[in-house]
């Protein structure tokens, strides 16, 4: 089965192997045809059964799985850039004392997350020490100095990939092409990473992870010899939606790491071995979660923390004193609507009470991650100026301050962006864009020229062109997401449909073009990002490119054009390798609004999935009468699409796409906005990305003209009662 690898012209030698077409060149890693290793080879525990996705474990494996919850004296968690169980030894040869005195000073500041003081603390140790650096240490503080210039600016990331390549020219390589100079290619995949280049971060662990490219799926997820090039490599597979992947390599370093600490329990590396459990553990929950398997996700995350489903409350919600583990434990409670139960554990961990009065409660507890966790909670359960009030609090503003203080940024970049999100789900556009200006250095009465200049903030520049598409600004949007890239709208259609080599630059590009009704330039740019052509076989054309939210782009995109037979294809290629609820989703509501549904809906097993495709059924039904009819038509389907609603939410776990929904029916009904913005709210809480995707599917546009007709109604009656 493909599983989405950069091709090879060698021929596997198993009967099962993963191939996939070839990436366009601008996505290909480089020191491909790197010299030969010098590092020594070694695995670690070989006889360790290996986990192979659709397999069951072996007994033996399932039962050491079980006894997870006996060990114990579990250290913190969170991924921060974990340290390899081992890596190509070599000799360190240091410098002097003094100099490894300021290079020990530069990692604790780049561990502490001032990103901008590290720079400059690795810069001037490179400067000032010109010459006189050992090799170990030049190519730890060129790394370090990566690391740091990676969190911020494009352009700077772009720099940190630049120091990188420069410094593995001067290296020796594995017959694969791996650096075997220590964490040189895992920073460089995670700069990679950063700008969206994931076809070459992937190709450059599987390298580092010793993985040939056309391996099949038990050799690629089979844990390597170097532990953070797999937790890395897992990371990167659930985020281009590789979740079977990810979930069997997370279960296989599971199984060794729990064989090691039960075979040897008292060698010296235990501690450390059991943070790397915790790690992997939080990292499974997590994809667990992505792949609707909450029950086992929190059942991990409890065993995990110690903890047992049938304890009282108060042990439930107390601290387990590793964040990372009670921040999942918190994400997992709020998909299956256990809000209660995390936010008492959010509060404890806050050191506050549920009984505490608002000002209190809406306080910065200090932690920026536990704060911005509470204040999403809140704005999913409808508490939104509670959720304002903590925003503003851990931005050093106050509610009742004037347009100017509001809008001035707090200087936190995750603080100011969860700022924007809230505002413009509250429908505080003013406020939002104001706010994003700032942080750019512009001025909403500058002219068009300087509005759509990039800040070449990545992340920044991003959030305003999705800003001014949700606005419909798409002219606007698009100029800037040229320009930063450096391209033009008058260019020939050959050259803007020619992918930047920045994934998500290129895919909010052709969601943007789908939404101004460009549907060719779409098809064109996603097939080349895809390395594919209009000239391919169906076969070829249909096979998926191995990134989940390119391929399904492609299906929404040759549903618009009319191409429903290689749509239909595509997508159930999607179906069977990704295995998402997206896919199933995608898949039930394409034939949804035709005669043959139902008949064809009555053979599945009734699932969150089925019911919210009939729901859409009767949604799509309801606004074809309303453009027909008028709006009074469309009242019957649409009560029976909320019915079907209300069973969904009330048997399943929160659905961001079931609350969408719901929002949809009830603007189509005329409902006040503040009752359907709610609902809009919930959903982008539970997957913020639905607010930047999701309207490119074909049958919005019918909406679209639906709904036209159901607010020129409610003006003209508005009218007649005046």
């Amino acid at each position: 089965m493909s599983y989405g690898l950069p091709t090879t012209s060698a021929t596997a030698s198993s009967n099962s192997t993963t191939t996939l077409a070839s990436q366009p060149s601008q996505y290909c890693a480089s020191g491909s045809d790197a010299a030969a290793a010098t590092g020594r080879r070694f695995t670690f525990n070989p006889e360790a059964p290996t986990f192979i996705p659709g397999r069951r474990l072996h007994q033996g494996v399932q039962e050491r799985s079980n006894r997870l919850s006996t060990i114990s004296d579990r250290q913190a968690t969170e991924y921060q850039g974990v340290t390899p169980r081992t890596f190509y030894p070599g000799a360190k040869n240091s410098s002097s004392g003094a100099i490894e005195e300021e290079v020990s000073d530069a990692f604790a500041i780049l561990d502490n997350k001032n990103f901008i003081e590290a720079e400059k603390a690795f810069r001037i140790i490179l400067h000032k020490n010109q010459g006189i650096l050992s090799s170990f240490d030049k190519q730890n503080i060129t790394i370090g100095l990566a690391r740091s210039l990676k969190e911020q600016t494009f352009e700077k990331q772009i720099e940190a990939c630049s120091i990188l390549e420069e410094l593995r020219l001067d290296g020796t390589f594995t017959s694969l092409g791996a650096s075997t100079t220590y964490h040189l290619d895992l920073t460089l995949s995670l700069c990679e990473e950063a700008l969206g280049r994931h076809f070459d971060a992937e190709a450059r662990l599987l390298r580092l992870r010793e993985k040939r490219r056309n391996a099949n799926e038990e050799v690629l997820c089979k844990p390597s010899r170097y532990y953070a090039a797999d937790i890395t490599n897992a990371r990167l597979w659930q985020s281009m939606g590789k979740h079977r992947l990810a979930e069997a390599l997370l279960m296989n370093i599971q199984a060794e790491l729990i064989n090691e600490l039960q075979s040897k329990p008292y060698i010296p590396a235990t501690s450390k071995l059991r943070k790397y459990l915790d790690t992997v553990n939080v990292a499974l929950g997590r994809i667990w979660q992505l792949m609707d398997k909450h029950h086992q996700s929190e059942e991990l995350l409890m065993k995990t923390s110690r903890k047992h489903p049938d304890d009282p409350e108060e042990i439930l919600c107390k601290p387990s004193g590793q964040r990372g583990i009670d921040l999942a434990l918190v994400r997992i409670w709020e998909m299956m609507d256990k809000n209660e139960l995390a936010e008492k554990l959010l509060l404890n961990i806050s050191n506050k009470n549920p009984n505490d009065n608002e000002e209190t409660l809406c306080k910065s507890c200090g932690d920026r991650d536990l704060d911005l966790t509470l204040a999403r909670l809140w704005q999913m359960t409808g508490r939104h100026k509670r959720a304002e009030k903590l925003l503003l609090s851990m931005s050093g503003k106050h509610p009742y301050a004037n347009e100017e203080i509001l809008c001035k940024p707090c200087g936190n970049c995750k603080t100011d962006l969860a700022l924007v999100r809230y505002w413009e789900l509250t429908g505080n556009y003013k406020l939002a864009e104001k706010l994003l200006l700032n942080i750019c250095g512009k001025h909403p009465g500058a002219s068009e020229e300087i509005l759509c200049a990039p800040c070449w903030r990545h992340v920044i520049d991003l959030t305003l062109v999705r800003h001014w598409q949700i606005r419909g600004k798409y002219k606007r949007a698009e100029k800037l997401l040229l320009n930063m890239i450096g391209k033009h709208s008058s260019d020939i259609e050959e050259i803007l449909c020619e992918p930047s080599g920045h994934y998500d630059i290129d895919l909010t590009r052709a969601r943007l073009w789908q939404l101004m009704g460009k549907p060719e330039q779409t098809e064109r740019l996603l097939l080349n990002i895809s390395a594919k052509s209009l000239n391919d076989s169906e076969e070829s054309l249909c096979r998926p490119c191995g990134h989940h939210d390119i391929d399904l782009a492609l299906v929404c995109s040759w549903e618009i054009i009319g191409r429903n037979k290689w749509a239909e294809r595509l997508l159930r290629c999607c179906r069977d390798l990704y295995q998402t609820n997206e896919c199933e989703y995608m898949l039930l509501t394409m034939s949804s609004g035709q005669p043959g549904f139902m008949e064809m809906i009555s053979h599945y097993p009734q699932s969150a999935n089925t019911l919210l495709a009939t729901s859409i059924h009767y949604f799509k039904l309801a606004c074809e009468q309303i453009i027909k009819d008028g709006p009074k038509a469309g009242n019957d389907n649409l009560n029976k699409s909320l019915e079907i609603l209300e069973s969904l939410l009330e048997k399943y776990p929160p659905n961001a796409a079931a609350y969408s929904q719901k929002a949809h029916c009830l603007r189509m009904q005329g409902r006040s906005e503040q009752e359907w913005i709610e609902w809009f709210g919930r959903a982008e809480s539970l997957d913020p990305s639905r607010v930047y995707k999701g309207k490119t599917h074909f049958w919005r546009s019918n909406e679209s003209t639906a709904l036209q007709k159901v607010l020129a109604s409610m003006v003209n009656q508005e009218a007649d009662r005046a």
